[in-house]
């Protein structure tokens, strides 16, 4: 099982020339949002991701306080193996929410193993839910690192759980991304440093077949961990809608 820091600043050259380019950065319209339920300390949301690309129902949880420790960025809801019943991804996001995070869900099912190398990339709607998070939580220390007196990193603000995805901007091939270095790091107002768990990767460290395994328990710990949360409860069936 592999987790990785992501070195958001490194993408400052790309992401300054794609700043240029006011056309390329309108690649998510306001999304719409519905109150859809709660469970304990946890406000669950519907937010209708949309843009040129398309449209995508996401499940946003939040914890009912006004800053939240981390916030945690999911590429897909669930995860289709070949040989085995799909793992639903939504009681990991729950149980991240109820140790203190605000997590953002898109709408969508991971195929795994991926048929070919642009599988599960699919980067607008990604990118479109992490702005959404950006532009509605609060996150602790304004989601920057915290640092001890020895300027050790020993908490980070965001996590983002998927694969690389390809930039949208990019229309003839696939340059892979991370959603937090994105369309704007040189006005860094989406740029984020954040830590990484891969899910669906076919390049290097990849966890998907430990989540599969344990539904996402070791991965939720390990973020427990780098984002500062309380303890991780048991992960539960999750609640994404009224009445469920």
């Amino acid at each position: 099982m592999r987790f990785r820091l992501a070195a958001t600043l490194l993408a400052l050259t790309a992401s300054f020339a794609l700043a240029q380019n006011p056309s390329k950065q309108r690649l998510c319209d306001a999304a719409s949002v519905t109150m859809v339920n709660h469970d304990g300390g946890v406000i669950i949301k519907k937010v209708m991701l949309s843009g040129k690309w398309g449209t995508n129902d996401a499940t946003v949880y939040l914890p009912d306080k006004e800053i939240a420790n981390g916030a945690v960025v999911l590429s897909h809801s669930a995860i289709h193996t070949n040989n085995g019943s799909p793992v639903d991804l939504l009681p990991f996001a729950l149980a991240l929410a109820h140790a203190g995070a605000a997590v953002i869900v898109p709408a969508r099912s991971l195929v795994w193993p991926p048929t070919d190398q642009s599988t599960n990339r699919e980067g607008a709607v990604v990118i479109c839910a992490e702005h959404w998070l950006i532009d509605h939580t609060t996150v602790f220390n304004n989601g920057e690192p915290t640092v001890s007196d020895k300027n050790i990193v020993v908490r980070e603000g965001y996590a983002y759980v998927g694969p690389r995805v390809c930039d949208p901007t990019v229309l003839d091939q696939c340059d892979f991304m991370d959603p937090f270095v994105s369309e704007d790091c040189a006005l860094k107002h989406y740029c984020r440093q954040s830590v990484w768990v891969p899910v669906g990767e076919t390049e290097g460290g990849d966890s998907t077949r430990s989540i599969i395994s344990d539904q996402g328990s070791k991965a939720a710990s390990w973020l427990q961990k780098e984002l500062g949360l309380a303890p991780i409860r048991a992960l539960v069936a999750a609640q994404s809608s009224p009445g469920s």
